[in-house]
């Protein structure tokens, strides 16, 4: 469960609906001060990922919403990006959206002497994860609760 504060949640819950008609998937709301400035950033993604003209349409859309229907208004900057490589998986969306996508799992507590775990993501929704081990053809499941940071990750060959 992604925590929002009222204005992350009041943005989300406008948007959400209107940029998957759009054919993108808004992940989150961020709204918080950055070096002394204050930031109203939108995360969205698609399945193979989304692009810097993708992100300036949706910016284009619902700037002025924002503001005027909305009435958010205080924030110095308002941005639209990819959620990046290292944002937490943390929703059934992001799931599917990440299905058979490399996948760092960072544990609490060793399993099997290991903490990290790396392995095509098969599935995963609030109880489990189940990745296929890289290097390995063996699936593994774990329990969300022993999960301490699910995120994509790549390999450079």
């Amino acid at each position: 469960m992604v925590k929002r504060n009222a204005i992350e949640e009041k943005v989300y819950i406008a948007l959400e609906a209107p940029i998957k008609e759009m054919g993108f998937e808004l992940i989150n709301v961020v709204y918080k001060k950055e070096n002394g400035k204050l930031f109203l950033r939108l995360l969205v993604d698609k399945i193979g990922g989304i692009t810097i003209d993708e992100c300036a349409l949706i910016n284009e859309k619902f700037d002025s919403f924002i503001e005027e229907e909305l009435g958010i208004n205080n924030h110095d900057y308002f941005e639209v990006s990819s959620p990046g490589l290292d944002y937490p998986i943390a929703t059934n969306k992001q799931f599917q959206i990440y299905k058979d996508q490399l996948m760092d799992i960072k544990l609490y507590q060793k399993l099997d002497g290991k903490k990290l775990y790396t392995g095509k993501l098969i599935v995963g929704d609030e109880n489990h994860v189940i990745i296929e081990e890289e290097g390995s053809e063996e699936n593994i499941t774990f329990e969300r609760k022993d999960i301490a940071k699910i995120s994509r990750t790549i390999r450079f060959k």
